[in-house]
């Protein structure tokens, strides 16, 4: 296998399917604008890589295979799987008590174990927040020396540990701490042998202090009639720090669904296995999903999926994956104005892919409320519908425009319509009225 080059997205002929992706990525008001790179991949191979925007705009360096980015949260489940590494070579367990590593933080009210660390159920508090607390707005001016002082600092969690989910930078901070002090090396060191060196992803590594020379995306805020560069993320790793490249993700993607060089199945059960409260119970992210090895994972609408999005002040990546349809897709962006995950939505939906939890079907036709009194014609509006509403109490119709969200349902920002396994019945929900049922009326249709 040999993941996609450079020379992909130039060598091949445009299709509506890219030209679709390059709309969703292309700013329409600035000619040089910062911008992203999509990658979507099938069976670990990649199928499309489009980039599209500038890494440098001063210097004109457009964003390509190679570029590098800061990857933020993207980070998190390369943290784990270095972690992960040694719990298979049984050099640490998910079970130890993190003091046994880390004897500089204090005995809490209950102990914190390594898998506490890992799946957000620790209570250690966020180490970029600490550091914002204590006076320093630029995080990126941060030591990780200062920022693990500042939680060796804290007397106290959040919570007990074990009892709730909180999303903690400081957690993962610590466990990178870990891995060092177990593997004997820098965590950055022991990354590129562990992790990136076997899959062949030959540009990424980790931080430690200070950026390697190479083309890396600056990110960007647009400011008067410009843009920016705001490169104020930290420049140490754990919970960020990783440097990626699209190029990079294609040959990680590679060894999950077929190489297996490092995400063997000793290393998948680690990754993917959601964790667990002190009480048993499964975590629960607060978005219907749970979390395993630094990514949320679980069912949406029927579609098992794996996903993680990552965020600087001016980055912006998302990245998911349906290990059942063997699909992966992600979106590396270098400009903090934009919402990675909303646009990889849009690609994925582009690529013709249902959103995991999208509703699976799009009712259309006329539908009838008795108890409202009213008709409603459905009728497909791209993605989404266009709702023409009409009762005795209007004088005429009125349109609305929903668009498909992940619970299944469509919105349009105040009124819900639902599919259900019936195609002649539909649930529509507004203001705290949910569930009220209209009925296909088949004979109205061509009225």
């Amino acid at each position: 296998m040999s993941p996609v080059s450079n020379s992909f997205a130039a060598s091949s002929p445009a299709t509506e399917t890219d030209q679709a992706i390059r709309a969703i990525i292309s700013d329409k008001q600035h000619e040089i604008a910062p911008g992203c790179i999509v990658g979507t991949f099938k069976d670990g191979s990649a199928q499309k890589m489009i980039p599209q925007g500038y890494a440098d705009i001063e210097n004109r360096q457009p964003i390509d295979g190679d570029t590098q980015f800061y990857a933020a949260s993207i980070s998190k489940q390369f943290t784990a799987l270095a972690a992960a590494t040694l719990i298979a070579q049984g050099k640490l367990a998910l079970d130890d008590d993190v003091r046994r590593y880390l004897p500089e933080l204090p005995a809490y009210r209950a102990p914190v174990t390594v898998g506490m660390l890992m799946h957000h159920t620790s209570g250690i508090r966020d180490s970029l927040g600490l550091l914002r607390l204590a006076g320093m707005n630029d995080v990126g001016r941060a030591s990780k020396e200062q920022a693990l002082h500042l939680l060796f600092q804290q007397q106290g969690t959040d919570f007990a540990p074990g009892t709730a989910y909180r999303y903690s930078n400081g957690g993962y901070l610590l466990l990178a701490e870990i891995v060092e002090r177990v593997s004997g090396l820098p965590f950055a060191e022991y990354a590129r042998r562990a992790v990136f060196e076997p899959i062949g992803m030959k540009g990424a590594y980790f931080i430690d202090n200070n950026l390697r020379p190479g083309t890396f995306a600056h990110g960007y805020l647009p400011v008067g009639e410009g843009f920016a560069v705001r490169d104020t993320f930290p420049r140490f790793s754990g919970s960020g720090g990783l440097m990626l490249s699209m190029n990079d993700l294609a040959r990680y993607e590679y060894d999950i669904d077929r190489g297996h060089k490092v995400w063997t199945p000793r290393i998948a059960k680690i990754m993917l296995t959601p964790g667990r409260y002190a009480d048993g119970s499964l975590i629960d992210d607060g978005n219907g999903l749970s979390y395993g090895g630094g990514l949320h994972l679980g069912e949406k609408g029927g579609q098992y999926v794996v996903m993680h999005t990552g965020s600087a002040e001016a980055l912006k990546h998302a990245y998911t994956r349906l290990p059942d349809q063997h699909l992966a897709f992600a979106i590396l962006c270098n400009r903090g104005d934009w919402t990675a995950s909303a646009k990889l939505r849009d690609v994925i939906t582009a690529s013709g892919v249902r959103y995991p939890g999208f509703p699976a079907t799009m009712p259309t036709g006329t539908f009838y409320s008795e108890q409202l009194e009213s008709r409603y014609r459905l009728a497909p509006e791209g993605d989404g519908l266009r709702v023409e509403m009409s009762s005795d109490l209007t004088a005429r119709p009125t349109v609305q425009h929903f668009t498909p969200q992940d619970d299944g349902r469509y919105h349009d920002g105040s009124m819900s319509i639902t599919p259900t396994d019936d195609p002649a019945r539909i649930l529509v929900g507004r203001g705290g009225i949910e569930g009220i049922a209209l009925i296909r009326r088949d004979k109205d249709v061509t009225e």
